[in-house]
């Protein structure tokens, strides 16, 4: 989830700036001290970053007509820590600023906060909690990636909400905003999170029975095998009950715009049940920049605009790719299985 460059500026961008460059330096001074500490795990976090640039960049079409991203960081959380992997956040988001239109250097701080402290503290923070509870790897793995990608869209919208309420021309009230937001991110985000929420599970599962001492090393499961009983079936279920009870869209919602009147939330432009005009374009310019332009706030050009240049714009994104696919793949071993020594 970013929010495109000009929707924030003034304090707000000087200040969300300054949270964003707060948390990247502390994150990378965690990561010095992690590299110091283990040189045999550099290559870890290479691919790490990999990770977190290629997931938040891959659009993925949904039902609705839009598209948008998964998120990664809630992985890389629970692999390395929430401040190694805000680290990471902040040097993709850096660089999708600049190259790809994915956000902005005005909000670069904003998706900082939203991608990075809250997407690897919720993926992290429900992935302890977890396993603390003695329940199994795999499904402590599905809770850090459903509720890190849901904590990502919720405070995306709750920070796209507060600058569109002190817009020139705001056309709801903040809880009016947040309730459109998340009216229209639900049907497109929701499918993502619990992708995301499957892959991270099985992904840990993963690496455990192919290279358990990885996960141990790393401080994400200690050295003894993992348990099962029917205690913790019956947690599982709970807690799957409690989040379909949780997750439920509001239907018919109406946002109070003053204390004289109130205006229903039924915006042909963002309503979720139509398609938009040009199919799959991102949930970022059909939801957050029409909302921004109602709102009296005009969201900005990139200021390297790369996908007006034609081609150009392909040969970026197939050599980001491959970059990322070459990482990924030369260091694979390392967490898929035992390298193959050559002897030439």
């Amino acid at each position: 989830m970013h929010i495109a460059e000009g929707i924030i500026s003034g304090g707000s961008a000087i200040g969300y700036s300054g949270a964003g460059l707060a948390l990247v330096w502390y994150g990378t001074r965690k990561m010095k001290r992690f590299a110091a500490d283990h040189p045999d795990k550099k290559p870890l976090l290479g691919m790490a970053g990999a990770v977190i640039f290629f997931v938040s960049l891959l659009p993925i079409p949904a039902f609705t007509g839009t598209c948008s991203h998964p998120c990664g960081t809630p992985f890389i959380a629970i692999l390395f820590g929430p401040a190694i992997a805000i680290a990471l956040t902040g040097g993709s988001l850096l660089l999708q600023a600049a190259f790809f239109a994915h956000g902005g250097f005005g909000t670069w701080g904003a998706n900082v906060v939203a991608l990075g402290l809250f997407g690897c503290i919720g993926g992290w923070g429900s992935f302890r909690i977890i396993r603390k509870m003695g329940l199994p790897l795999w499904f402590a793995g599905f809770a850090g990636g459903l509720i890190g990608d849901v904590m990502v869209y919720a405070v995306s919208g709750l920070i796209l909400s507060g600058e569109l309420t002190a817009a020139p021309a705001p056309q709801y009230s903040l809880s009016g905003y947040l309730m459109a937001i998340y009216a229209a991110y639900l049907p497109t985000q929701l499918p993502i999170a619990f992708g995301e929420m499957i892959i991270t599970g099985l992904a840990l599962r993963y690496i455990y029975k192919q290279r358990s001492e990885v996960l141990i090393d790393l401080g994400v499961v200690n050295p003894l095998p993992e348990r099962s009983g029917q205690i913790k079936k019956r947690m599982l279920l709970s807690i799957f009950l409690a989040l379909s009870l949780w997750i439920q869209p509001a239907d018919n919602a109406v946002a109070t715009h003053d204390q004289k009147k109130t205006m229903p939330l039924q915006n042909p432009s963002v309503n979720v049940n139509q398609q938009p005009q040009n199919p799959f374009s991102g949930i970022d310019e059909s939801v957050n920049e029409t909302l921004a332009e109602k709102a009296g706030i005009i969201p900005k050009d990139p200021y390297i605009d790369i996908e007006a240049m034609g081609d150009l714009w392909n040969a970026l994104l197939l050599t980001a790719g491959g970059i990322c696919g070459f990482i990924l793949g030369r260091w694979w071993h390392l967490i898929g299985g035992k390298r193959i020594m050559r002897n030439d």
